[in-house]
């Protein structure tokens, strides 16, 4: 293709936009609104995911002590404890500081355990799980250790959140790819509906140039490049909706979990993603007008 018939193309591309500019301008809003939807699935799998990552690599043991255990019977909790890590890795919090702890992260709520005094937390073992015992056959196998210990009042090993946030993961990759699907479906048919009607205004010029031996490639150019042009605009546009949503309403919710759960951070999508949904969204506009002008350029040399 020379460089003066891509100008062509381009030129007359631009030219439709203009002509159909209110057909065009709902069809990428309509189109901008499903890119956002699916890209806000794509930051949550994206944003769960992490948070994933983030818990395995903080893994930690919490064994909540009894408030009459003998030193005994801490001493063997503690050499449960040390034959899966080592000994810097267990940390004894005394019920003072727990009550600081707890102070300190939730100060509106201090007036509260003043009243109820510093002793009204229980002590604890924290166990800081190295890389090499995160597997969940350890886990088990320290789980039934510490069951036959005496002095132990409950044992929170953060397996529940990551059991959770697994089945939100899976749940949310399930409805990406359906949704994905069928917000990709729509796109493709909003786009064959969009450039069948710029055609229709076209009719007259397009039979003139058949008549005149134009072929349907030089004919389809200008509205195929039209409907990448479009979903160029459509990924665009609907990314911004989500970067928008982002910084408004996320960006207060990651402050919100900063002071609640400091292991979880909200993130944007990465370059790769959102790469990847503006190309996805020039395929589309590029299938959407390509098929819808196929189908009736064939229709319209078997009529003349």
């Amino acid at each position: 293709m020379s460089a003066s018939r891509l100008m062509y193309y381009l030129r007359e591309a631009l030219l439709t936009l203009v002509q159909h500019r209110r057909l065009y301008i709902v069809a990428t809003v309509v189109m901008s609104v499903a890119v956002a939807i699916l890209a806000l699935f794509f930051l949550l799998t994206f944003n769960v995911n992490l948070g994933l990552q983030t818990l395995g690599a903080q893994a930690t043991v919490i064994v909540f002590l009894n408030d009459d255990i003998e030193l005994e019977q801490r001493q063997a909790i503690e050499h449960v404890l040390h034959n899966v890590a080592d000994t810097d890795a267990v940390r004894y919090i005394s019920k003072a500081q727990a009550w600081e702890d707890f102070a300190s992260w939730y100060p509106e709520s201090r007036q509260l355990l003043e009243g109820l005094g510093p002793t009204s937390l229980p002590a604890s073992l924290v166990l800081q799980l190295p890389v090499d015992a995160r597997s969940d056959a350890t886990l088990a196998i320290l789980r039934q250790r510490l069951a036959r210990l005496p002095g132990i009042d409950e044992v929170e090993y953060g397996a529940q959140w990551r059991d959770r946030f697994h089945v939100l993961l899976r749940g949310l990759r399930l409805v990406s790819l359906i949704g994905g699907g069928l917000l990709g479906l729509g796109m493709i048919l909003i786009m064959a509906n969009t450039t069948r009607l710029a055609l229709y205004t076209h009719l007259h010029d397009i039979e003139i140039m058949q008549l005149v031996g134009a072929t349907d490639r030089f004919i389809g150019w200008p509205f195929v490049l039209t409907g990448m042009i479009q979903g160029l605009f459509s990924g665009l546009f609907g990314l911004g909706i989500l970067l928008a949503l982002y910084h408004i309403v996320l960006r207060s919710l990651n402050v919100l979990l900063a002071d609640t759960l400091s292991v979880l951070t909200l993130r944007f999508l990465p370059s790769s993603v959102v790469l990847g949904l503006i190309l996805g969204s020039v395929v589309v506009g590029y299938l959407g007008s390509a098929l819808t002008l196929h189908r009736m350029l064939r229709i319209l040399r078997m009529a003349a």
